[in-house]
C-alpha cells in the first residue's frame, strides 16, 4: 500500500525548508522576474546566480545516476589552455560569435550540424554552459568542439576523457545547413517526403483513420478463435457496450484486444476549491468535484481521495494507478521535482498558491482515473463520484471489497493467455528503459515550459508597468509644459495611445499564459504522470507477483510419494486420505496461483498498449499549442499594427518645436 511518505509527489515546490533548492540561498533576494544574467538591467545580481544545476542548460540535476554528467574536476573554461587548435576551431567562432560570445542557440546549430545524437548534444552542452549562463565564452566555444570531435570518433564525452587526448585531438566534421537531413522515420522515400511537406489547408491535419495494430515489436499471440468478455459487475449493470473485449481479427486468426471503445465518450471531471473551510480548530479545505456526464456535483476532502487511491491500490494492484500531490507544505521524497522549483522566494508563496497546486494535482488524478478503461467502471469510483453525503460516513457504513481484481469476480484465464504475447517480458524491458527515460525528458519539458510560461508572465507584467509609467509621464507633461506646445500635446496623445497599446498587450500575453498554464503545461504533466503511474505499476509487479509455485510443486509431490508408500497399509488409512485432501488442496492453490501469474501478464500487456496509445494524445497536445500560438500571435500583431499609424501621426520634425 502507497502511504503519503512514500508518493513520489509529496516533496514540493513549497517546501521552504529545503536545503537543496536550484536558487541555492538567493532567494531573499532574487527578483521574481530576475533572468540571472549580468547583462539585465532589473536583476538583483551583477553575476549570474550560482545555483546547483550540474551545469544543466535546461534544467537542475534531478537525478543521481549515469545519465547525466556529474561534476568533475576539470574546468571547461582552462581545460585547453596552450593547445595549439585547428583553424576550424576559430573559423566556427568567428562565424558565431557575437560580442565575444556565442548564443546557446547558436552553439547548439554548431552541435547538431556536427550530425551527433541529440543526447550527446544535450550532454555537451550540460558540461560546457556555465550555470544561469545565456551565452558561452570563447574557451568554452572550443571546449564544445572539442566533445564534438570526440563524440563523432566514438571518444568518451567527458572532460576527464578530453584531458587524457587533448595533445592529439581529433579533427571535428561540421557539415552545412544544406547536408542537413531529417532522420529517416523507418518509411519509404515517398513516405518520408511527404512527412517533410508543410501542410497548407486545415484538410492536412485530419485523422488518418488505420485498422488496430498490436503494441509495436510484439509476437503474434497464441491464436484463438474465441470472443471473450471480461466485465465487472459494475460494467454489466450500467454499460455492457464498454467492456473489454477481446475480439478475433481477420488477419491470421489472431485474437487481439479491442480497444475501439477505449477512448471514446470520455468524461471530464472539474476539481474546486469550495469558498469556505470548515473545522472548528483546525480548518480543512472541501474541494466541489463536478461530472456533467453523471450529472452530480459533491464536495470531497483531501483525505477522501487519498482513501480512493488506498483502495484502488489494493482492488488494482496491476493497473497503472496515478498519485496524488502532496497533502501539505513539504515532504520526505523528491522524485519528480521540476515543478517545484521556481525562480521566486519559498517563504512568498501563499496559502492560495499551494492550494491552487493541489487543486490541480487532485484534477489530474481523478481525470487519470476517469479516462483509465477498467478503472472507470469501478464501483468505487462511481461512488466517489456521485455519493452526495459525507463520505467519511458512507464509507464507514459501506466499507468496500478490497480483495484485488483477479480475486473478485471468475476470469476466461485461457483466452488470457492465449492474446497475451508470448514476448511479453522483452517488450516490458524495453518500455522500462524508454519510460524512464520518458520521466526524465517530461520532467525536463514541464520545467522548461513553466519557465518560459512565468518569463511570459513577467514579460506581460513589465508591458503593463510601463504602460502606467508612460500615463504617469504623460500627465506630468500635460500638467508641466505640454500645455503651452501643442505639438507637444499630440506627442503626449501619442503617449496615452501607446500606453493603451502596451496595455493591451498585457491583457493578452496574460490570457496566453492562462491557455498555456492550463493547456500545454497541464497536457505535459499529465504525460509525466502517466509514465510515473507505469514505473510505479512495474514495481509493484516485482513485489505482489511472486507466488509459492515451486514450494507447491515439491510438497505435491512428496505427499504422493508418502500416498503411495502408504495406501494399502493397515492401520494408515486415514492417513493416506488426509495426505489425498492436502493434495487436492495444494493443487487448487497450485492452479489458482498459476492463473493469476497468467492474468497479471494479461494486466500489463493491456497497460503497454493503453500506455502505447496515449501517443496520440501528445499530437493533439502540440496541435492545441501551435493553434493556441497563432491565434495569440496574430491578436498580439493586430495590436501593433493598429498602433503603427498613431505613432506615426505624432511629430518627429524638429523644426515643428519652436
Amino acid at each position: 500500500m502507497l502511504h503519503e511518505e512514500d508518493d513520489p509527489l509529496s516533496n514540493s515546490m513549497f517546501n521552504v525548508n529545503s536545503s537543496n533548492s536550484i536558487l541555492g540561498n538567493t532567494l531573499a533576494t532574487s527578483s521574481m522576474f530576475s533572468s540571472g544574467y549580468e547583462e539585465d538591467p532589473w536583476g538583483s545580481h551583477s553575476t549570474p546566480i550560482t545555483t546547483d544545476m550540474s551545469r544543466s542548460f535546461t534544467t537542475p540535476n534531478l537525478y543521481n545516476n549515469g545519465n547525466i554528467p556529474s561534476k568533475s574536476n576539470y574546468n571547461p573554461t582552462t581545460i585547453l589552455s596552450g593547445i595549439q587548435l585547428p583553424d576550424i576551431y576559430e573559423q566556427l567562432f568567428s562565424q558565431n560569435q557575437r560580442a565575444g560570445r556565442v548564443s546557446l542557440s547558436n552553439l547548439n546549430t554548431v552541435l547538431s550540424n556536427g550530425k551527433i545524437a541529440a543526447n550527446q548534444t544535450e550532454t555537451i552542452m550540460q558540461i560546457v554552459v556555465p550555470n544561469g549562463a545565456s551565452y558561452v565564452t570563447q574557451s568554452e566555444f572550443n571546449t564544445a568542439i572539442a566533445l564534438l570531435a570526440c563524440a563523432q570518433n566514438k571518444i568518451d564525452i567527458s572532460l576527464e576523457s578530453l584531458y587524457q587526448n587533448k595533445n592529439y585531438l581529433p579533427q571535428p566534421t561540421i557539415h552545412s545547413h544544406e547536408d542537413i537531413q531529417l532522420p529517416s522515420l523507418g518509411l519509404s522515400k515517398e513516405e518520408n517526403n511527404s512527412v517533410l511537406q508543410e501542410p497548407t489547408t486545415r484538410t492536412n491535419h485530419q485523422p488518418i483513420t488505420k485498422p488496430l495494430a498490436a503494441y509495436p515489436g510484439m509476437k503474434s499471440p497464441k491464436e484463438s478463435t474465441s470472443s471473450i468478455t471480461s466485465s465487472s459487475r459494475y460494467d454489466q449493470e450500467h454499460d455492457s457496450s464498454t467492456t473489454n473485449t477481446v475480439t478475433t481479427t481477420a488477419v491470421n486468426n489472431n485474437a487481439t484486444l479491442d480497444t475501439r471503445h477505449w477512448f471514446q465518450n470520455l468524461e471530464e471531471v472539474t476539481v474546486t476549491v469550495a469558498p469556505e473551510r470548515e473545522g472548528f480548530i483546525f480548518k480543512h479545505v472541501n474541494y466541489i468535484v463536478t461530472n456533467e456526464k453523471r450529472s452530480s456535483i459533491v464536495l470531497r476532502r483531501y483525505s477522501d481521495f487519498w482513501w480512493l487511491m488506498e483502495v484502488l491500490l489494493r482492488r488494482y494492484p496491476f493497473r497503472a494507478l496515478p498519485n496524488l500531490p502532496p497533502k501539505k507544505l513539504g515532504g520526505s521524497k523528491l522524485i519528480i521535482q521540476q515543478e517545484r522549483k521556481i525562480s521566486y522566494s519559498f517563504a512568498a508563496i501563499g496559502d492560495a498558491v499551494f492550494l491552487e497546486k493541489r487543486r490541480k494535482g487532485l484534477s489530474r488524478f481523478i481525470n487519470a482515473i476517469i479516462c483509465h478503461p477498467v478503472l472507470r467502471h469501478d464501483e468505487i469510483v462511481e461512488r466517489f463520484l456521485t455519493e452526495p453525503s459525507e463520505l467519511l460516513a458512507w464509507r464507514k457504513q459501506n466499507p468496500p471489497n478490497l480483495d484485488e481484481e483477479f480475486k473478485r469476480k471468475p476470469h476466461p484465464i485461457g483466452e488470457l493467455e492465449n492474446i497475451t504475447p508470448t514476448n511479453l517480458e522483452e517488450q516490458l524491458q524495453k518500455t522500462q528503459k524508454r519510460v524512464a527515460a520518458g520521466i526524465h525528458h517530461y520532467v525536463n519539458l514541464c520545467f522548461i515550459m513553466e519557465r518560459m510560461i512565468r518569463r511570459m508572465h513577467g514579460q506581460a507584467t513589465d508591458f503593463s508597468r510601463y504602460s502606467i509609467a508612460l500615463n504617469s509621464l504623460a500627465e506630468a507633461e500635460l500638467r508641466y509644459h505640454a500645455g503651452e506646445c501643442r505639438n507637444c500635446q499630440q506627442v503626449v496623445r501619442g503617449y496615452e495611445t501607446v500606453s493603451k497599446h502596451m496595455q493591451t498587450e498585457s491583457s493578452l500575453l496574460e490570457d496566453q499564459v492562462g491557455h498555456a498554464t492550463d493547456g500545454v503545461l497541464e497536457n505535459l504533466k499529465r504525460f509525466r504522470d502517466l509514465l510515473v503511474s507505469f514505473r510505479d505499476l512495474d514495481e509493484r509487479r516485482s513485489k505482489l507477483s511472486v507466488n509459492q509455485a515451486d514450494v507447491i510443486t515439491k510438497r505435491v509431490q512428496a505427499n504422493r510419494t508418502k500416498v503411495h508408500q502408504n495406501k494399502g497399509v493397515p492401520g494408515l488409512e486415514a492417513e493416506v486420505e488426509k495426505l489425498e485432501e492436502l493434495i487436492r488442496a495444494d493443487e487448487l492453490e497450485l492452479a489458482n496461483q498459476q492463473n493469476r501469474e497468467i492474468f497479471i501478464r494479461y494486466c500489463i500487456w493491456s497497460e503497454l498498449i493503453y500506455l502505447h496509445k496515449q501517443q496520440a494524445f501528445i499530437s493533439s497536445l502540440y496541435q492545441n499549442y501551435v493553434k493556441d500560438s497563432i491565434h495569440f500571435s496574430k491578436l498580439r500583431a493586430n495590436n501593433w499594427q493598429a498602433l503603427e499609424e498613431p505613432t506615426f501621426d505624432m511629430p518627429a520634425n524638429v523644426e515643428l518645436f519652436e
